[in-house]
């Protein structure tokens, strides 16, 4: 049936592109109202059926509000045989996978999204997320150190890196993450909880406390009691 819906689109009036009316419905959402944006997309939808962006906008708006996944399907469906190689329309289907509880199917939706556009950074994060869910340590690997390359301030990334090379038995690449990323940003709790749970982990309790410790706020100064008053 999606041959039938697709060939009534292309047949449907081709003429000037939707982005104006497309915009001024997407204003509703910058003020506020999801609701009322999804309605105006989906009037766009009606009206420029051979466009896939408004469909890729509905399908996203429909995701956002958790509403009627076999309609965010639906638009889905169309916007790739219309766009195929349109990394959104693959990024928006693994979020679809995910809501449906199928993590490899989502998955492998994120893996075209980052293949047609590399630098998809919330495609990657959540497609590394999902292959250290599923135990495939060697691709969660790959994308977390991708973005960790692009973005070396994003600690938590860098964290999740370090995971699974210890989950890989690669103890001492996984320290050797950890401690240059707590060289470089020594002030992060985050890290420093995190390099702590690993010296324990690896049995060295007397590092993991002295990192504790930098945690701890400095004690208050000592008052000084004040002088007596002199009697010569």
């Amino acid at each position: 049936m999606l041959w039938l819906l697709v060939a009534g689109t292309l047949a449907a009036t081709m003429d000037a592109p939707a982005s104006g009316d497309l915009t001024a419905a997407l204003a509703r959402e910058a003020e506020g109202d999801s609701a009322g944006a999804l309605e105006a997309v989906e009037a766009v939808v009606r009206a420029w059926p051979a466009q896939p962006l408004p469909r890729v906008e509905a399908a996203r708006l429909l995701l956002k509000l958790g509403q009627d996944l076999d309609r965010v399907e639906t638009y889905l469906d169309v916007a790739a045989a219309l766009a195929p190689e349109n990394p959104r329309v693959h990024y928006l289907r693994g979020l679809l996978w995910e809501e449906r509880g199928q993590p490899l199917r989502a998955a492998h939706s994120y893996e075209l999204a980052v293949m047609y556009r590399t630098s998809y950074e919330d495609a990657r994060f959540r497609l590394a997320g999902l292959w250290a869910s599923l135990g495939d340590w060697l691709k969660a690997e790959l994308h977390y150190r991708f973005l960790s390359r692009s973005h070396p301030e994003w600690a938590q990334v860098r964290l999740q890196l370090a995971r699974v090379l210890e989950e890989q038995g690669r103890v001492e690449d996984a320290e050797r993450e950890l401690t240059l990323l707590h060289g470089e940003q020594p002030g992060n709790a985050l890290v420093v909880r995190q390099l702590a749970g690993f010296y324990e982990r690896t049995g060295r309790p007397r590092l993991a406390s002295k990192l504790r410790a930098s945690l701890e706020p400095p004690a208050p100064p000592k008052k000084m009691r004040p002088l007596r008053p002199s009697r010569r």
